[in-house]
């Protein structure tokens, strides 16, 4: 399993490999629950979109799949009912897409208090550094909420990052304000690794 042309490798066309090909999934009605569990499978946290009608463009290959009825917490795509292997051909018009969140969890470290700190997102098992410059008041605003701190005071800049060996975060959050949680808001990919400072948030709480 495996996600395409999308903005990371946690968003993108889904594709499956069986039988030594790589193919599509078609849409039969595709849902949220059948997007949760590509994103748990891939590690990629939890589901944000189930999209249908090649969101990412058109796949190639066969439609190896179709009609996915998932409850959410199945551990492959594949175990879901589903009517079998390539049983119907499906115009690549028709291939479902996925973004997920990209990470399981979000934590402040560092702090005075559990309220406030270096902001860390978990991608996979691995804790990665969210810099100064992909957050702003509103995102602070979400994050706050989702940890139960109360609202956001102030957004610092922490220390300075270097070249410290640290995974970094590669998206802009752009948050409207009112998401419940980081991951629900919107984000923008940047190949740049330059991370001057690390982000700092203080929480009321």
């Amino acid at each position: 399993l495996r996600l395409s042309n999308g903005t990371g490798p946690c968003s993108g066309t889904v594709e499956v490999k069986h039988e030594e090909q790589w193919g599509t999934v078609c849409d039969g009605d595709w849902t949220i629950e059948d997007a949760e569990v590509v994103c748990k499978q891939l590690k990629c946290g939890s589901a944000v979109h189930a999209l249908n009608r090649a969101p990412f463009g058109e796949g190639t290959g066969p439609t190896w799949l179709y009609r996915l009825d998932c409850r959410g917490d199945e551990p492959a795509l594949w175990n879901c009912t589903h009517p079998g292997w390539g049983v119907f051909t499906c115009p690549h018009y028709f291939d479902v897409g996925v973004i997920c969140s990209g990470f399981s969890v979000l934590r402040l470290t560092g702090g005075d208090t559990a309220c406030s700190g270096n902001l860390k997102v978990k991608q996979e098992e691995t804790w990665a550094t969210v810099c100064f410059s992909q957050i702003n008041f509103k995102t602070a605003s979400v994050i706050c909420n989702e940890l139960e701190c109360g609202q956001a005071v102030d957004i610092l800049r922490g220390t300075h990052f270097g070249n410290r060996q640290e995974l970094t975060w590669q998206e802009e959050f752009h948050c409207v304000g009112n998401e419940t949680q980081l991951a629900h808001c919107p984000r923008i990919l940047h190949h740049t690794n330059t991370c001057s400072h690390d982000a700092t948030v203080v929480c009321s709480g």
